[in-house]
């Protein structure tokens, strides 16, 4: 599905920006409808990948997206590269050679998202950011990674402790650095997101981490149903009436030709006379 300015669908819609492999997609998709779109994005699961190839301003500084300016998103989540402030960068490679495309990030979030989300590493300049370690999960590894969003995400309670043969640690178990320590099985299970054929190093090293994007995602759900009057506030009270009211059908409500649930709807619910 393509994003357009009367767009009928009932499920909120999702901007994946950034997203080349889009393995979030996965994540993201438990929350909504996701139009993905990357520099050379490739068909790798149910988002609808958008080629965004394209740069505004003759310096290759500025990035946009192939959208229409009254194309909007309920949530825009976003990924620039983070090779200029990555660690590795600066012990082998001059920052100045890497783009910063945060203020892109940030103008196309303003134009086409009513909330949004832009992820990178600690030290990059984002404004006010969260930051999420896995440790906080208690995953077996650190990576943090920084949040910064237009709606108000709490911070997790602190580390959680590891337990190894020396007893319990602060250090986690491994590190993307040395993604070739554990299997791509294993990444994608720490990582809590479906293997495919995502490559093991993009997992390890570029994939956030799903338990970080069902944390940012489940902020972010509260104000978007507060802001469409969805209140789920009586939920329990409501399903509570609705259960004791099936409780206490007589059996006539379910006779033939009564206004009670048909055959259809009873089978594997009231007990079978007959044994196996």
């Amino acid at each position: 599905m393509i994003a357009n300015e009367e767009s009928s669908h009932d499920e909120p819609l999702i901007l994946h920006c950034f997203a080349d492999y889009g393995v979030e997609s996965e994540i993201l998709s438990w929350y909504g409808n996701v139009v993905r779109v990357g520099i050379e994005p490739l068909d790798t699961n149910e988002s609808e990948p958008v080629q965004a190839d394209a740069h505004v301003l003759g310096d290759d500084k500025d990035w946009d997206i192939p959208f229409k300016d009254d194309v909007t998103f309920d949530l825009g989540v976003f990924h620039p590269v983070c090779s200029k402030w990555a660690a590795t960068t600066s012990i082998s490679g001059d920052p100045d050679d890497h783009t910063n495309m945060i203020p892109s990030a940030r103008s196309i979030a303003e134009r086409h998202c009513n909330h949004y989300v832009i992820e990178n590493v600690p030290q990059a300049p984002l404004k006010d950011p969260i930051v999420l370690d896995g440790r906080m999960f208690g995953l077996p590894i650190k990576y943090e990674r920084a949040f910064e969003t237009n709606f108000d995400v709490p911070q997790p309670p602190r580390y959680q402790r590891f337990w190894s043969k020396e007893g319990d640690t602060d250090t986690a178990e491994t590190s993307s650095f040395f993604f070739t320590e554990r299997s791509r099985k294993w990444w994608a299970s720490v990582k809590s997101v479906p293997q495919r054929d995502y490559p093991k190093q993009h997992l390890a090293k570029n994939t956030i981490p799903g338990q970080y994007i069902h944390h940012v995602c489940r902020a972010w759900l509260a104000v978007y149903e507060e802001d469409n009057g969805i209140d789920y506030s009586d939920y329990d009270q409501r399903m509570e009436t609705q259960r004791r009211r099936e409780a206490n059908r007589s059996l006539s409500d379910y006779a033939s030709g009564s206004d009670g649930p048909g055959d259809e709807e009873l089978e594997g619910t009231l007990p079978s006379s007959q044994e196996d």
